[in-house]
């Protein structure tokens, strides 16, 4: 008896608590969030480090995801409860143990689905921003895009890169009451893995994407391991449709898919990462860093072996034309900053790829109005003593191109809107503001 009593209590809180959770936050949410902000504000904008301009509306929001996942865990806490009283009655051992545990997975599936759409569930996992899982990170960032308000929003997407060179907190210092922007790059994205991540980035008012490319975004032999984390059974037609010289269909295509049926297994790496710390990272990252060669022209020969014409650059170029594709279907613009390595690589590069690419983006800006192309001649000049490695600059180098495409934002935000495509009639060149114009290298 006192056992089903407590039964009976359990049951009761399940179905009360979520009730009660609601009508506290309806009612109290504002003046806890107001009062959380005020005693602990000055932290909570530290640790975002620029992802967020007010600490107040980002407290509410955590609050009201905090109530999402209390509710979510109680409702299949009933779930599971009400089969197992179910499979209790028609089922003896082992069978009933059979659907018990997989009662419990199922609930634990669908929990982390609606957990991964919350921000607070990857703030828990947050560990620092140098010691945190990178998918983690990412979807921080991404889920905070629907919350920020702003008249419109940049985005930055593309490889380690694009960070390097560009900090979005110079940008929203500057900018950030016009246009905010927000850093979604991930580390060794190719042109088919920018497609990915803007599909999965919030229908928010996106009215520019920015990405910096270099040979590396085309021609290297980089693995797909980034699939693991973004691709999934809605991307197979586009992955097939772009034709030969995609990425090989291996274990991290079929670990997207896994991820795809099974929530649970896409969130496991940054809850498991999460439960070890950062210690074990750090140690993983130091024996690869000590890997490397000291000798920078040694490591740019090595690497230069690595990046070559072929089925899989073609394969990146039509995944970057459809990337355009998919930037001027939902009206943002797209800014290419035609980027480059460290002089002690590009020394060792086959000049045959630059020449290639340069070609084919210029080919790109020539069919489609709603891209800007800054040429390398346009862009801040980066010598080897701004580089602290063959692909990124220090941070003297990021500021000063940082306030250069601040400098663009704001005269695109300023000119007028480019035209649809079959209404151009001018050369791209004549319609693009001044500083933006192509110039002869």
């Amino acid at each position: 008896m006192n056992y089903l009593g407590m039964r009976a209590r359990l049951t009761l809180f399940l179905i009360v608590a979520p009730v009660v959770l609601w009508v506290l936050f309806g009612t109290l949410g504002d003046r806890a969030a107001s009062k959380i902000s005020s005693r602990f504000g000055s932290r909570i904008l530290a640790g975002g480090d620029g992802k967020f301009a007010e600490a107040a509306p980002f407290v509410k929001r955590r609050l009201d995801d905090a109530v999402v996942l209390a509710t979510a865990a109680c409702l299949l806490g009933l779930a599971h409860r009400r089969l197992a009283v179910l499979a209790s009655r028609r089922l003896r051992p082992p069978g009933l143990w059979i659907v018990q545990g997989w009662s419990v997975f199922v609930c634990l599936n669908v929990f982390a689905a609606v957990a991964a759409r919350t921000v607070l569930f990857w703030c828990l996992l947050y560990t620092g921003k140098q010691h945190v899982n990178n998918f983690t990170q990412w979807h921080i960032k991404q889920g905070m895009m629907a919350e920020i308000e702003a008249p419109s929003q940049a985005v930055l997407l593309g490889a380690s890169q694009t960070r390097s060179q560009i900090d979005a907190k110079v940008l929203n210092e500057r900018l950030g009451r016009k246009i905010w922007t927000t850093e979604l790059h991930f580390p060794g994205s190719s042109c088919y893995d920018m497609i990915l991540c803007l599909e999965r980035i919030p229908k928010v008012h996106l009215d520019y994407a920015i990405t910096y490319l270099s040979e590396g975004s085309f021609y290297s032999e980089s693995g797909s391991g980034r699939l693991m984390y973004f691709f999934g059974f809605r991307d197979l037609p586009g992955y097939w449709a772009l034709g030969p010289g995609r990425p090989e269909f291996d274990h991290y295509s079929v670990c997207g898919l896994l991820g795809d049926v099974f929530p649970l297994y896409r969130v496991w790496e940054p809850l498991t990462d999460r439960v070890r710390g950062w210690k074990l990272e750090d140690q993983e990252q130091a024996r690869y860093d000590a890997s490397l060669e000291s000798d920078l022209e040694s490591r740019a020969r090595r690497v230069a072996k690595g990046y070559s014409l072929g089925p899989a650059s073609r394969f990146q170029q039509r995944a970057f034309a459809e990337f355009c594709k998919l930037c001027r279907a939902r009206g943002c613009r797209l800014i290419i900053c035609c980027g480059h390595f460290s002089p002690i690589l590009g020394r060792v590069l086959d000049p045959a790829l630059r020449a290639d690419m340069m070609a084919f983006l210029r080919e790109q800006a020539a069919q489609d109005p709603n891209l800007v192309l800054l040429d390398e001649s346009q862009l801040p000049p980066q010598s080897e003593g701004d580089y602290d490695d063959l692909a990124h600059v220090n941070l003297a180098a990021r500021a000063r191109f940082s306030q250069y495409i601040a400098g663009v934002l704001e005269q695109l935000a300023s000119a007028k809107p480019p035209q649809s495509p079959d209404k151009v009639q001018q050369p791209l060149a004549k319609q693009t503001p001044p500083l933006l114009r192509a110039r002869t290298p």
